[in-house]
């Protein structure tokens, strides 16, 4: 066998060996958080879709309730209720984690996930920042992804 057949089949081999393992991590990572995030998101995302802020208010972190003080934030979250009813959701999407410190709770792990939500308007993904704090979970940052805020701004 030729030396640079020989050198690529041990490329390739190395490549596709780093990606099963980074795909073994990977999923080691999302398990860790899966049997305790995907529940709590269940239970949250109909309340954030709810659009109404007192409602949501006891599900944020403490730096995401000082977000909301402002105004112009609130007046940004009524925005989204142009997506109408919540119908419902499919199963989150870990996306990735990363250790952070808050002062409120210390030493956090921060969990992102996706989530593809159905409206009465239509499809939307929602990407959400959990913080976990060893207890339990906050919704520190979320932004809602659709179609119908294109649309709006071609229009105007």
């Amino acid at each position: 066998m030729p030396l640079i057949l020989r050198r690529s089949l041990i490329f390739v081999a190395l490549l596709l060996g780093g990606l099963v393992l980074y795909s073994l991590w990977f999923g080691m990572k999302a398990d860790r958080f899966d049997d305790t995030a995907i529940p709590y998101l269940e239970s949250s995302i109909p309340i954030l879709a709810s659009w109404q802020y007192e409602q949501l208010k006891p599900l944020l972190s403490p730096a995401a309730k000082s977000d909301f003080n402002n105004e112009k934030m609130q007046e940004a979250y009524q925005l989204f209720s142009r997506l109408g009813r919540f119908e419902s959701m499919e199963r989150p999407r870990y996306s990735k984690n990363h250790s952070d410190t808050s002062k409120e709770f210390g030493d956090v792990e921060v969990v992102d996930y996706q989530v593809p939500l159905q409206f009465e308007t239509g499809p939307a993904i929602i990407k959400v920042k959990l913080i976990a704090d060893g207890k339990s979970y906050y919704i520190h940052h979320f932004g809602i992804h659709s179609e119908i805020f294109s649309e709006s701004s071609q229009a105007n």
